[in-house]
């Protein structure tokens, strides 16, 4: 149902949008966003569960805003549910085109815009949706959404692994760009400018994993 995932891609986009500056919107947002990490993580066994399991912003595990039954059907339009792991890559591909590839506004851009908020929870949220979101991208072969979304988000992702003051905000933007590495054309990207995260990334490997192989993989490049 094209049109139903469209309105759905859209009531997202538009409350993520609206989440700038309505604090309100801003939890209904997290909730949504939520909701579709959790169905992702239904679909792929190997998730970071610690990122997966993150407790509800808004301070309880219901959903109670009309704006998020947009979200919970768009989700059930492509569930998982059925056996097998190719149908199980194929509700994640379906997923994430319909995020991507939906909408009259992009999904994408409108996230990379919310990073830059000054609300940390909706940060927070924003930066779990990128990294399993980059995790999905980097599974899909030939996907025409790769390339545009790694564009949209590199920024955002680098400034806060360079200024924010929170460690798993910085764990999480490692873990996005050592994703999109993955992904050949965005890791020749990457690798064109490097002299500006690899400190901060040397400094982080001391605690995360994804920092220290993101740090290898450009040192590499670079020796």
């Amino acid at each position: 149902m094209p049109l139903h995932r469209e309105e759905a891609v859209d009531a997202i986009t538009e409350a993520l949008d609206c989440s700038l500056t309505d604090e309100n919107v801003q939890k209904n947002c997290c909730t949504a966003l939520l909701i579709l990490g959790r169905f992702f993580s239904c679909s792929r066994k190997s998730s970071q569960s610690w990122i997966l399991k993150q407790e509800d912003c808004s301070g309880n595990s219901e959903v109670n805003s009309l704006d998020n039954e947009e979200d919970i059907s768009l989700a059930d339009d492509m569930s998982p549910l059925d056996e097998g792991e190719n149908s199980s890559e194929d509700w994640l591909r379906n997923l994430t085109v319909s995020l991507l590839g939906y909408g009259k506004k992009s999904f994408v851009e409108t996230l990379s815009k919310c990073l830059g908020s000054e609300n940390l929870e909706l940060i927070r949220m924003c930066l779990i949706t990128v990294e399993w979101l980059s995790r999905a991208l980097s599974s899909l072969s030939g996907s025409e959404f790769q390339l545009s979304a790694f564009s949209s988000l590199i920024f955002p992702l680098k400034q806060c692994l360079k200024t924010s003051e929170l460690v798993e905000q910085k764990i999480l933007a490692s873990m996005s760009m050592l994703n999109f590495s993955k992904i050949s054309e965005c890791r020749v990207l990457l690798r064109e400018n490097t002299e500006d995260i690899a400190v901060p990334l040397e400094n982080l490997a001391e605690v995360t994993w994804s920092a220290k192989l993101l740090h290898d993989i450009i040192s590499e490049e670079n020796h």
